[in-house]
């Protein structure tokens, strides 16, 4: 069979799959995950049509060709790690049904670049120009705003930025509460006195304008954009303002201005990154690695380095001898 005729039957697949993915022992928090799940394990029994094996006579060898196929396939080790990783579940469930005795992707797991060392960190100071320099003359940049503010203090991520709600603003405490997700660890953090001024008026006046305006273009006769899921954007504390639920081109736009602001900013990742390096010089490792929501010690430990590195980098500019 053709790759384009098995394709057509990844649908009718997964149907059948969904209704056994508990028996998987993983939850599925989102449609994209589901969607991910049905396609790498499309492409391994694709990969098993073509070399004429049944998924019971599968061994580690058989395994280690598909890593080969891969591989030449241009994909990474940490997308051929995520194949493999369904697969495993996948072998599970049918341990489970006592389809196989065992799993052949036990295991298996390819050795991925270690992360690269933080460098080139903005300043507290700079981090504070950023927010200060921000112009406020709209709905869109009252929303940007508030969202910098909690970049350069809370050191959020872009996914939280997309999960907040407005519950999660506890303005009488002065505290943020930012969820937890399956990369990150849940963390409730101070807010700062200008702050909670500033989510006060966005929670009581920026926000509902930007949802009222949302839903005067959803009333536009003859609109042919796809229309927003108005319930969704009521749970979100941050909205696109086309009533889009994803935040990308919004965040994309507000780099791009802090790139005129200071062009050594990259991303919000690296304003992120910068501000967890000034916190592991104000606090200890344990602390730091709570408010910036790491799972993992060692992902904090990483700043340490690459502060030194700067540090270093600094000395070398600076000594009389350089």
């Amino acid at each position: 069979m053709n790759r384009s005729k098995y394709q057509k039957q990844k649908d009718l697949f997964g149907k059948k799959l969904l209704a056994n993915l508990s028996e998987l022992g993983t939850k599925y928090p989102s449609p994209s995950s589901v969607k991910a799940f049905i396609n790498y394990l499309s492409d391994f029994l694709f990969y098993l049509r073509e070399i004429s094996l049944p998924e019971q006579r599968v061994r580690r060898t058989d395994m280690l060709g598909f890593i080969s196929r891969c591989k030449s396939s241009g994909d990474s080790s940490k997308l051929i790690n995520r194949k493999v990783a369904v697969v495993r579940k996948y072998y599970s469930y049918l341990q489970k049904r006592g389809r196989v005795e065992k799993n052949p992707a036990d295991g298996l797991h390819l050795r991925t670049r270690r992360q690269k060392i933080p460098t080139g960190m903005l300043a507290d100071q700079e981090l504070r120009q950023l927010y200060d320099s921000y112009q406020v003359t709209d709905l869109r940049t009252s929303r940007n705003k508030v969202i910098l503010s909690l970049l350069v203090s809370q050191a959020v991520t872009t996914d939280d930025i997309r999960r907040l709600e407005p519950a999660d603003i506890h303005l009488r405490e002065g505290k943020i509460r930012i969820p937890g997700s399956r990369h990150e660890g849940g963390r409730t953090l101070k807010l700062e006195a200008w702050q909670v001024m500033e989510l006060q008026e966005y929670l009581l006046t920026v926000r509902p304008a930007i949802l009222e305006s949302i839903k005067k273009k959803k009333l536009t006769p003859g609109r042919k954009a796809e229309s927003p899921d108005l319930e969704k954007l009521n749970r979100q504390l941050f909205i696109s303002m086309n009533g889009s639920a994803e935040m990308k081109n919004s965040l994309m736009h507000l780099v791009r201005a802090l790139k005129q602001i200071n062009p050594k900013v990259r991303s919000c990742r690296h304003i992120r990154q910068s501000v967890i390096t000034i916190w592991l010089k104000r606090y200890d490792l344990r602390t730091a690695q709570y408010m910036a929501g790491h799972k993992r010690i060692s992902s904090t430990e990483r700043y340490q380095v690459g502060y030194l590195e700067d540090l270093q980098e600094s000395i070398n500019k600076c000594h009389p001898l350089g």
